[in-house]
Parts: structure tokens; sequence; C-alpha cells
């Protein structure tokens, strides 16, 4: 009777150790699984945030593309501006040669900005020159006071350090004819011409200009005593009864960049 009763306690001992196991086991397992769970939805939470989808009717975005190009051109503008210089004063020489003589003048100029365009300005200029012409036989000598409108432009948009210049010239000047054997004359002399010209910038501040009259009309008076002569000519070549001027540019406005 003992050794059944023995038999059955350590049956029942087993049935419940196997039974411990058992539940131990599943709860290990739910565990486990319970974390690989955590860990999908983490990997699915990461892939679905990268392909996340915003709604950008859910934002109001303060950006115009009207307004933009508005900016870019206002830039350009200003740019534009700031590269005419609203004075500038030019120094320099000039020459010129034909068959019988050589043409010569110290020369100086103030330039002011009347008008700016889109890629051009319009610059009026006030000047003096002292200047002449020797021949064999004849030599003359003249001061000028010029006063000129003058269009500048840039020829290519890429090469803003060029700029294309014309317009006209008007001049009074006032001096003496003396001839080889020491008689003089008094001359007064107006002048209207067209000019033609390059200006090249050097640097912010300083530019190179070389101009010429391509057309003249020239009304010229001789003076001596109770004598008067006038005389009217008119011609159109380059260098030739023309001064070719060099001057050297500085750039009030610009200094200040």
């Amino acid at each position: 009777m003992k050794t059944k009763q023995l038999y059955l306690m350590v049956f029942a001992f087993f049935l419940i150790n196997n039974a411990a196991e058992l539940q131990s086991q599943n709860l290990f397992e739910n565990e486990t699984t319970f974390q690989d769970l955590d860990v999908s939805l983490i990997s699915s939470n990461t892939i679905d945030l990268r392909s996340y989808e915003v709604n950008l009717d859910d934002y109001e975005l303060e950006y115009s593309v009207e307004n933009a190009s508005k900016s870019i051109t206002e830039n350009d503008a200003q740019e534009i501006v700031l590269n005419y210089a609203l004075s500038m004063i030019a120094l320099g020489v000039g020459f010129g040669f034909n068959s019988d003589q050589t043409l010569w003048c110290l020369h100086a100029e103030y330039y002011l900005r009347l008008a700016m365009l889109k890629r051009a300005a319009i610059y009026g200029a006030l000047g003096a020159s002292y200047n002449g012409s020797n021949s064999d036989f004849i030599s003359t000598s003249l001061i000028d006071i010029t006063l000129k409108v003058l269009m500048f432009a840039q020829l290519v948009k890429q090469f803003q350090q060029v700029r294309f210049l014309y317009g006209l010239a008007g001049g009074y000047g006032f001096g003496k004819e003396k001839y080889e054997d020491g008689f003089t004359y008094d001359i007064t002399r107006i002048t209207i011409g067209i000019v033609l010209g390059f200006q090249i910038m050097l640097a912010h501040q300083w530019a190179l200009m070389i101009q010429t009259n391509i057309f003249n009309y020239q009304e010229q008076t001789l003076k001596s005593g109770d004598f008067e002569s006038k005389t009217f000519s008119r011609w159109g070549l380059i260098n030739k009864r023309n001064l070719l001027a060099f001057s050297l540019i500085y750039t009030f406005a610009n200094s200040k960049r």
C-alpha cells in the first residue's frame, strides 16, 4: 500500500514538474515574441518615417517667384547704377596727323551722369583743353572750352568693363595763329562734332577713355587790326584734321563701394 502511494506521489511530482517547466517555457517564448514584436514595430516605424508623406497644403510658404525675379532684377539694376559712376574726371592728351600738320592737345573734363537707361548711361561733360597745330609755315595755339552729351553703353553683358560711347560735342576756342615771318592772327573758333569712342574699366575707380570726332563742322575767324576773315569747313575723317584723345578717368562715386 505504501509502495503504491509512493509511486503516486512520484508520478504527481513528475507531472507538476513538467507542467511548471512547460509554463516557464511558454512565458519565455512569449517574452521573446514580444521583444521581437517591439523590434519589428520600431523597424516598421523607421521605414514609415522615411516614406512619410508631408502635405504642403498644411503649411504656408512665404515665397513668390515674381518677388524673387523682381529682387534679382533690382539687384542687377542697382549693380549697373553702381558701375556707372555719378561723376568722373578725365585728364589726358591727344594727337592727330595729316599730310602737312601735326595736332596736339592737353585736356581735362568733368563728367556728370544725367540719366540711367537699362544698360547705358547719359553723361554731360564740361572740359577745357590747350591745343594747337604745327606745320612748316604756320603754328596755332588755342584754349578750347567744350561741352559734350555722350551715351555710354555696354557692348556685351559679359564684358561690363568695356563701354561704347557716342554723342555730340560743341566747343569754343580762342588763341593765336603765327606765321613763319612773325605775322600773327587772333583766332576764334566754333566747332560742333559727332564723338565716337570707348571706355575701358581698369579698376573700380579708374578707366581709360579713347575718343575722337568722326564728323566736324567748324567756323573760324581770323583778326588782325581791321582785317577780319571767316572760314567755314566740315569733314568726316578719323584722325585727319581730328584729334585722337586719350584720357585717364577717375570715378568719384565708385570710391565708396
